[in-house]
């Protein structure tokens, strides 16, 4: 309870002359669908018409003091999941979303995540590239310092990275706050 009211102290203009609208959603890809369901915040003017809307993913978790680039918040894939989210208002709901953001309710932060053409893009092509990747059988082993512990197949895995085969390019970088990442496939396992 005490989260709502901390939401709408501080973030009360979002229930005035806005209406929240979420829906799930299909959409194409190159040999997939995506899917999910949005949270678009629409703000209207006095005659209903949609003047702005905003993408906004709710998290029930902290940011801590500069959530921009607290590691522990994976934000290639909240970025992803924004900008996926932006493509899908576009797409299903014809809304082009202006802003993207991750809200995060437990200490009542919201940050911005990009969602310009160039982001949305890299995201849908982030998608496609994985695909193709499980299409083709490339599952390579991809160490994690902190996920190998609690694995139940550690004692069986050598934990010792493997290349993929498919494709010598790694996808585009993926567009988080304040900056541009690999997804963390290729940033964050052992070699």
């Amino acid at each position: 309870m005490e989260i709502v009211q901390t939401y709408t102290e501080s973030y009360g203009q979002d229930f005035q002359r806005r209406r929240q609208v979420e829906a799930r959603f299909e959409i194409p890809a190159n040999d997939c669908v995506i899917a999910g369901s949005i949270d678009l915040l629409l703000r209207e003017n006095e005659s209903g018409e949609v003047v702005d809307a905003e993408v906004v993913d709710f998290k029930a978790i902290e940011g801590g003091a500069d959530p921009e680039i607290n590691p522990d918040l994976g934000w290639t894939e909240l970025s992803l999941q924004v900008q996926l989210y932006a493509k899908a208002a576009q797409e299903v709901l014809g809304e082009r979303a202006r802003t993207g953001s991750v809200h995060l309710l437990k200490d009542d932060q919201r940050v911005s995540v990009p969602v310009d053409d160039e982001a949305i893009q890299a995201a849908v092509d982030n998608i496609e590239w994985a695909v193709r990747g499980i299409l083709a059988g490339d599952f390579p082993r991809r160490p994690h310092p902190d996920k190998c512990r609690g694995c139940d197949f550690a004692r069986l895995c050598s934990q010792q990275a493997q290349e993929f085969n498919f494709t010598a390019e790694p996808p585009p970088e993926i567009h988080v706050p304040s900056a541009r990442v690999l997804a963390r496939v290729f940033s964050e396992f052992r070699r």
